[in-house]
């Protein structure tokens, strides 16, 4: 075997030469017509089989290739060559039912990548959304489902890993579709992350720094990420309420895994989850005890051993409460971002604080320009996760606080009639306490106040944070206060 130097310097040829996805309808129809003889002539019309491929669109930063519906529009092809790791072709594709007969999933097949071929190659075929697609998943008249596609040479650190020569592989997925018969689930429907994905809007031109700009849901379109796209509830909505494990809950956001993030909201009464002000909190608490050194802003500090006040709570709290529910709940990042803000005069003062004054009070448009959103830290030890592979592996449980910048992208919908605690570092003030950003109360009547959020060793509400798994469903609800959606497993 050569060295690892040498292999990596000389590219590997990986060759996918066809990919194909084939709908076969299984199902043909004859056209129904009688002369129906009462005064008049009647016709039952014809019964139309129209399930068909649609508009491809191929995700930025794919590799040059070429995905072709066929001349049936029911088939697709496409072929490529991968050059070295790292490189990917996704692209997305439009399911239609276009016929006046109702479609389910009868059967879905892919090719089976091999023990040696998975260390190197990704083949995922989902909705867009990146839920399965599942026997029974219906496609009503008139409706539509995007697929999602992805094909990856995976970056790979050994070199044994890699083929030893180009490689030729076909991937094939074919998906049947028959007439829905009354077996048919509305499973895809009740995913949760679809009430936000399927009417979110793009907030490329939304100023986060304004609390009172912008009120539904949007496409986050400010940071740079990896994996699934991110949407988010802004503003004085009513339809982001959740009961789960017994417990109102209110929608963040989706994480890039696919998960939902919520936010504790109280306990429901009789179903209703319209709770505000301390009711909204598991109780209240300082952030830390410990004065006199910038660690205190830590969730956890010295070294990430010892718990701060706020997380003891939290973690009490979830011990007692959700220790059933741990299949439910992703291990989601939870950012405590303890890196100091980059040419400020003040050395204590922490990033977190830094945008929101370039977002919230500079008057300088260029100063709100550069400011921008943030979900993630710089230092892994400030990534507070469960596993040690997605970061620092320190929790116990998955849960956590909010950010500031959740809370800016939230804008007036997370505001309440007491400040509670976020996870997020404002600075170490000369008076040796660690001064921390929280959630306020009303501000000139319509909330947020995360301006005024700085905190010093007071009591203030604590509101745990967790995520819902990615393909989570809803067994009722609409999402408001009346009819929150209700977590099925």
């Amino acid at each position: 075997m050569k060295s690892l130097n040498r292999v990596t310097s000389k590219k590997k040829v990986l060759s996918l030469i066809l990919l194909i996805i084939f709908l076969c309808m299984g199902i043909g129809y004859a056209i129904l017509s009688e002369n129906m003889k009462i005064n008049t002539i009647a016709k039952i019309g014809a019964n139309i089989w129209d399930v068909h491929f649609e508009n491809i669109s191929v995700r930025e930063g794919s590799i040059e290739g070429n995905p072709v519906i066929g001349s049936d529009k029911t088939s697709l092809s496409l072929n490529f060559t991968f050059g070295e790791p790292g490189e990917f072709y996704e692209f997305y594709v439009d399911v239609v039912n276009s016929g006046s007969i109702d479609a389910r999933v009868e059967s879905f097949v892919k090719t089976i990548l091999t023990e040696t071929q998975s260390h190197y190659l990704t083949f995922h075929v989902t909705y867009a959304d990146g839920v399965e697609i599942q026997r029974g998943d219906t496609l009503k008249v008139g409706e539509k489902e995007q697929l999602k596609v992805l094909i990856q040479f995976n970056r790979i650190i050994k070199a044994e890993e890699l083929p030893s020569k180009g490689e030729t592989i076909n991937l094939t997925c074919q998906i049947n579709y028959v007439q829905e018969d009354g077996n048919g689930v509305l499973r895809k429907r009740k995913v949760l992350s679809r009430v936000l994905s399927s009417v979110a809007e793009s907030d490329v031109n939304l100023n986060l720094g304004t609390e009172k700009n912008g009120v539904g849901v949007y496409k986050l379109t400010k940071i740079e990420k990896d994996g699934e796209p991110i949407y988010y509830y802004r503003g004085a909505v009513e339809n982001n309420n959740v009961i789960f494990a017994n417990f109102c809950w209110k929608i963040i956001r989706t994480t890039n895994t696919g998960g939902v993030k919520l936010i504790y909201n109280g306990i429901p009464n009789n179903g209703i989850c319209n709770n505000t002000g301390d009711a909204t909190e598991i109780g209240k608490s300082v952030f830390n005890t410990g004065q006199g050194d910038a660690k205190y802003v830590g969730y956890m500090y010295d070294n990430n051993t010892k718990d701060s006040t706020i997380k003891g709570v939290v973690d009490e709290w979830f011990r007692n409460n959700l220790l059933n529910y741990l299949d439910y709940l992703e291990d989601t990042p939870f950012y405590n971002e303890r890196d100091g803000a980059v040419g400020d005069n003040y050395p204590f003062n922490f990033a977190p604080s830094i945008r929101i004054w370039g977002l919230v009070f500079s008057e300088e448009a260029d100063a709100v320009k550069r400011a921008t959103i943030k979900l993630g830290a710089t230092n892994k030890e400030d990534i507070f996760t469960v596993s040690s592979e997605i970061g620092n592996g320190a929790l116990t449980y998955p849960v956590g606080l909010i950010t500031s910048d959740e809370l800016l992208m939230a804008g007036s919908l997370l505001a309440s009639s007491s400040h509670y605690y976020t996870l997020s570092p404002s600075r170490y003030s000369h008076g040796g306490i660690p001064v921390m950003i929280a959630a306020l109360a009303v501000k000139d009547g319509y909330g947020f106040g995360i301006g005024d959020g700085y905190w010093d060793g007071t009591l203030g509400g604590v509101r745990p944070v967790l995520s819902l798994k990615k393909g989570s469903l809803y067994s009722s609800g609409d999402g408001s206060v009346q009819s929150p959606y209700v977590i099925s497993n």
